[in-house]
């Protein structure tokens, strides 16, 4: 059994801002035994507790934060708290003080990183379709960005619109939210269904909220069962970590 070092994680090649740090974890280790196989940071997914806390303790040595990760009990909504709440029933996390790392869990859902370009806030917001329906990027921007301060985004690793297969009850809801959202489904061979890709209906929405600056969403879940998990292509499976956090520059 054993942990990853932190060259096993990607290390994204976006800079908004100097302060604004950015790391995704993968399935690299044998910490987690099957079927998490490999890393396994979620607790919903049937894990020992005693091993998913170690797994986060990890996680949090390695990053060397003066402050806990922000964990989140995800539900699929669109809540967004500051880190370091007590109720983390949410589905995002900001923070506007220094090494205090906010963190969203996936397994084909959207990682949006966001960040104020000024460097003095961070959010991190876990899209998937539900969420990403009803507004959750929407209230990350909001959090970080109250006034409408320039902000810039990254999309992190994700189920394809390739891989990614909807019934018509997803698209008549994105479409009746807005029509634009149409630009990010293609008619499905099977009747009835749709190729989704949630990358593209954030990108959408992040237009239409004025984030000129977004960046990622190349990376797929289902294709990259080496670095990555798929609830959609595995079924029972772990979660990987995407963080984002402020740390002073050069650090």
């Amino acid at each position: 059994m054993t942990l990853p070092s932190r060259s096993k994680w990607i290390w994204p090649d976006w800079q908004p801002h100097p302060h604004v740090r950015v790391a995704v974890t993968t399935r690299a280790g044998s910490h987690s035994p099957s079927p998490w196989n490999g890393f396994n940071l979620g607790m919903n997914c049937g894990d020992q507790t005693a091993r998913v806390e170690q797994a986060r303790h990890h996680v949090e040595k390695l990053l060397q934060a003066d402050h806990p990760v922000a964990w989140l009990k995800q539900v699929h909504g669109k809540r967004v708290i500051r880190a370091g709440e007590s109720d983390n029933e949410a589905d995002g996390a900001w923070a506007d003080q220094q090494r205090w790392p906010c963190v969203v869990l996936t397994a084909d859902c959207l990682p949006v990183l966001l960040a104020r370009t000024d460097g003095s806030a961070v959010a991190a917001v876990h899209a998937g379709w539900r969420g990403l329906q009803a507004g959750i990027v929407a209230e990350g921007v909001k959090s970080i960005a109250p006034a409408g301060e320039p902000v810039s985004a990254w999309l992190g690793p994700a189920i394809c619109g390739k891989c990614y297969q909807v019934g018509d009850e997803v698209y008549r809801a994105f479409v009746a939210a807005h029509t634009d959202f149409k630009g990010a489904f293609q008619a499905d061979a099977s009747p009835g269904h749709w190729r989704f890709s949630v990358a593209q209906a954030a990108m959408i929405e992040l237009a239409r909220l004025g984030v000129e600056d977004v960046q990622g969403g190349e990376l797929c879940t289902a294709c990259d069962l080496t670095r990555f998990y798929s609830f959609r292509k595995e079924g029972d499976t772990g979660r990987f970590a995407s963080l984002i956090w402020l740390d002073e520059e050069g650090n």
